[in-house]
């Protein structure tokens, strides 16, 4: 009866009846749906059977309908059936027809995988074909309506969107066919003899020479004659639900969807699993930039009798410590979107050039031959920076596979997950990592021979996860040097000077260590300027505690700095760049430096904050803080930096190149003293090495100063004879004039030292923690100087010394501490004080006041007021200009003594 409805209805398709619905949209609905495979071995290649039966506009409840309208709106265009998740084709099983030859009815035996009932189980069955694709399709499939020589393409494909599932998809159905029924039953190894009674024998002149398949007798019982390959396997995942689907669209637009259980696999315990892997890197040079080959082997066996190896589900891969990334790798790369990565479809993905980091080679056992692709760096995601993007194109399949390479923060060894792979036939990955200069990681520091550890869990639960260790070697130093030693060598090279020689100039300055590869990371600094080289902290401003701290707060990125630093802009006083990067190549990352209040005992400080970006990844900012401290005898500044960091989010930085510039308007100052001194480091390395590398520092045009300071000396009460007057001394010196080194002060014969007076002396261990007796302080000191806002002060002490008297020191204090040493002895008789090593610094005005009376030290042999006094005034500049002076001293004798002109007579010695 259905075979004269089916005629009836091509008689009405050939007269040119178009079929249409009187009701249309009133016939859409699935009847029945059941995809059956013939075995639930897992890994199996059983048959599949499919039926399905629906309703359209033409045949609905056992009558045929003549359409009386011109659209068809109601019947089935497009078929498509979801297979289960882990269910594959192999569409290289048997060769292919190609479409002049289907066209014909000429495809040959071999290359029939199953058949077609195309008007429903139970009625005519046609030979299925598998078909040469067009470029642009995996598989493809077809058979024939028959009678009408109607021909039906159903495309397979992977569902690369979503679980690598193999989905099957018929071609829009011919409008005035109207099917409502399917039956195909496709063969699970197509080649197999049990299979000849089904498989159609191509007459010689085509099946359409003799009517279509109906008019060709013995059509049946064809042999294969090639060898039985798999053609479908079952899914390795046992004893979980499977469900298959369909995809009814109709012509109206609309879809209608229908499930079918699918039974759960068994029989897990007889596959094997057996994957391996190696790793070797590109280059077995110690300490120097490295791409890596990565072979990932898993056995799949096609037999058409034994069921296939579980599909590898995970892999770890464990690289050895010290091979780490690269921290120079991400420079000048971008990151391949998700967008761009066609992740959620079917299409290649699309990723920018620069993000491509190596090439890979991906082969199947349902591959012909292995497609080529390539590795990107994915976009960083929370919890998931450095992910990488296998991609791979071929045989109209676009495969993405996202991995995720994990350092260990402390140390940076590198772990390599790849997380629950498609259920795919997947026989060997050939990873390559570009090496070269920018290569994604760096070797190991030391030669040796490095372990790989391999950790694969299959699809199966029920089978064991396998592991796998390989090694490669490191058998030489950095460019084919011999292997380092260990400790490494430690010989960091120091270049620093200003941009002005000129004594006495303002100009920039700068500082740059560098390291050679192969030796040990710059782990800390120690500097020592040279005597006079100075910084003016007049006016500069220090940076918070609370902003240093909210800069090196992880939560706060590189991308928030680099738009609104912490530290406000007033207490910039340079930049820096630092390098790092095994070989040659290294990324420079720039940073800002800044003046900083107190810290760790140390006056002031400065701080460096680097926002640490390099291609996509912010890695938050590196903050280093440095104690800066002024030595209080001869004024050198002496700074000492908080440990380097050595790793930033698992990613050793391998420092190469650490580089600062001061370059704030009127910030260093010169010496006037144009004597060779140097820069004088301290640096320590990361495996316990010292070097004191150190560069010439020296300025000119020193005679070119101007010294000519001005002193008064002043006596008051006490001036009669065995008075004790108390001295008033003031040194005035003009802007940018020499410094002065030294002051040597004798007093007249008239002034005699009081030893009764001489109570208490401070001894050197009281004075340096400042704890001196109040009876050893004699008087009160203040120094003006252009480079501070306020003036620095503070008491004068008699100190224990290494002659018979002991010393006068002024304790000056404010934002430095400065300390000057005036040595006290007799020269022919006369009392004399001797300052022999003042630093190199500008003092515009310095008053020192000694107390007088009852703790008075001076005691006079005569009147002062009777007889003019003098004093042995000697002084030299840092520039080597000599001053001798004979001075009156100035004193308090009332009307008298006030007209008496005091006036100083000068003898200038260069």
């Amino acid at each position: 009866m259905k075979t004269i409805k089916f005629l009836i209805g091509v008689a009405a398709l050939l007269v040119g009846l178009s079929a249409m619905s009187a009701n249309a949209g009133a016939y859409v609905g699935v009847n029945y749906f059941t995809m059956v495979p013939s075995g639930t071995q897992a890994g199996g290649h059983p048959d599949v059977t499919l039926e399905m039966e629906w309703d359209n506009s033409q045949i609905h409840e056992g009558e045929f309908t003549v359409p009386d309208k011109e659209c068809q709106c109601d019947d089935a265009r497009i078929v498509a059936q979801h297979f289960p998740t882990g269910f594959i084709g192999n569409p290289h099983a048997t060769p292919r027809c190609e479409i002049a030859e289907f066209a014909q009815g000429r495809c040959p035996a071999s290359t029939q995988i199953g058949v077609a009932e195309p008007f429903g189980p139970g009625e005519f069955y046609v030979p299925m074909y598998n078909m040469t694709p067009h470029p642009d399709e995996a598989s493809l499939t077809a058979f024939w309506v028959p009678l009408v020589a109607a021909p039906v393409f159903v495309t397979l494909a992977s569902r690369t969107e979503s679980d690598y599932g193999l989905d099957a998809e018929s071609s829009p159905i011919f409008h005035p066919l109207a099917i409502n029924a399917l039956g195909i039953k496709l063969w699970g190894v197509p080649a197999d003899p049990v299979h000849d009674i089904e498989r159609f024998i191509p007459p010689l002149k085509g099946f359409a020479a003799c009517g279509g398949f109906f008019g060709c007798p013995e059509v049946t019982g064809a042999k294969a004659n090639i060898p039985p390959v798999p053609y479908l396997q079952a899914p390795t995942e046992c004893n979980v639900p499977l469900v298959g689907s369909l995809d009814l669209s109709y012509y109206t637009g609309e879809v209608i969807h229908a499930d079918d259980p699918w039974p759960s696999t068994t029989g897990c315990e007889q596959l094997t699993f057996n994957p391996s892997l190696t790793a070797q890197p590109t280059s077995q040079q110690a300490d120097s930039p490295s791409g890596v080959d990565i072979d990932l082997k898993v056995p799949q066996e096609l037999s058409p009798t034994t069921p296939s190896p579980s599909e590898i589900r995970s892999t770890t891969v464990t690289l050895p410590d010290g091979f780490s990334i690269n921290s120079s790798a991400a420079d000048g790369k971008v990151s391949c979107s998700d967008a761009d990565s066609a992740i959620g479809t079917r299409h290649a993905a699309t990723c920018p050039d620069f993000s491509k980091i190596g090439t890979l080679s991906l082969d199947s056992s349902a591959l012909p031959v292995p497609i080529p692709g390539a590795i990107y760096l994915g976009d960083p995601k929370p919890g998931d920076r450095y992910r990488i993007l296998l991609t791979a194109n071929g045989f109209g399949t676009h495969v993405k596979l996202f991995g995720s390479i994990f350092p260990n923060t402390q140390t940076g060894q590198l772990v390599v997950k790849f997380i629950d792979l498609p259920q795919s036939p997947l026989t060997e990955f050939n990873m390559h990592f570009f090496g070269s200069e920018r290569g994604l990681l760096a070797t190991p520091t030391q030669c040796g021979e490095y372990p790989v550890e391999s950790e694969f869990v299959p699809w199966d639960g029920s089978l064991p996860d396998q592991t796998s260790l390989s090694h490669f070697t490191i058998d030489s130093g950095p460019n084919g040097a011999p292997c380092p030693s260990k400790p490494r060598s430690f010989s960091p090279q120091l270049q620093s000077g200003t941009a002005d020689t000129t004594a006495g100039a303002y100009s920039p300055f700068s500082f740059e260590l560098t390291r050679a590869p192969g030796d040990q990371n710059l782990s800390t600094v120690q500097l020592q300027g040279p005597p006079g080289f100075l910084a003016s902290l007049r006016g500069v401003p220090y940076c918070p505690d609370s902003a240093i701290a909210a800069s090196a707060d992880p939560s706060y990125t590189a991308g928030q700095e680099l738009a609104n630093p912490k530290c406000p802009a007033s207490t910039k006083i340079g930049v820096s760049t630092t390098g790092a990067g095994a070989g040659s190549h290294q990324v420079y990352l720039p940073g800002t430096v800044y003046m900083a209040g107190p810290y760790k005992g140390a006056p002031f400080s400065i701080v460096i904050v680097t926002p640490v970006v390099s291609g996509p990844y912010d890695l938050g900012n590196v903050v280093v803080r440095s104690a800066v401290s002024v030595d209080p005898l001869s004024a050198k500044v002496i700074v000492h930096s908080d440990p380097l960091p050595q790793i930033i989010e698992g990613i050793p930085l391998r420092l190469r190149d650490v580089q600062v510039d001061l370059n704030r308007p009127g910030f260093t100052l010169n010496p006037t003293n144009c004597d060779p001194f140097a820069v004088e480091t301290t640096i320590g390395g990361d495996e316990g090495g010292v070097a004191t590398p150190k560069a010439s520092f020296q300025v000119a045009n020193c005679s070119n100063l101007a010294y000519g300071p001005k002193l008064q000396l002043k006596l008051s009460g006490g001036l009669k004879r065995r008075g004790h007057p108390a001295i008033k001394a003031v040194l005035d010196t003009g802007l940018n004039e020499a410094n002065t080194r030294k002051v040597s002060v004798t007093l007249p014969k008239s002034g005699l030292l009081d030893n009764a007076h001489i109570n208490t002396i401070c001894t050197k261990a009281q004075f340096n923690t400042s704890s001196c007796p109040d009876g050893s302080r004699i008087g009160e000191a203040t120094a003006n100087t252009p480079l501070l806002d306020q003036p620095l002060s503070g008491p004068i002490y008699l100190r224990s010394s290494n002659v018979k008297l002991p010393d006068m020191v002024v304790d000056l204090r404010g934002q430095i501490g400065l300390q000057l040493v005036g040595k006290v002895d007799s020269v022919n008789g006369r009392l004399r004080t001797r300052f022999t090593t003042l630093p190199d610094a500008p003092v515009t005005k310095f008053t020192l006041n000694l107390v007088g009376g009852k703790k008075g030290l001076l005691i006079n042999s005569t009147n002062l007021c009777k007889t003019p006094q003098k004093a042995q005034v000697e002084m030299a500049g840092q520039n080597g200009v000599h001053l001798d002076r004979k001075t009156k001293l100035q004193l308090s004798c009332g009307s008298k003594a006030s007209r008496h002109k005091r006036h100083s007579s000068s003898r200038a010695v260069r």
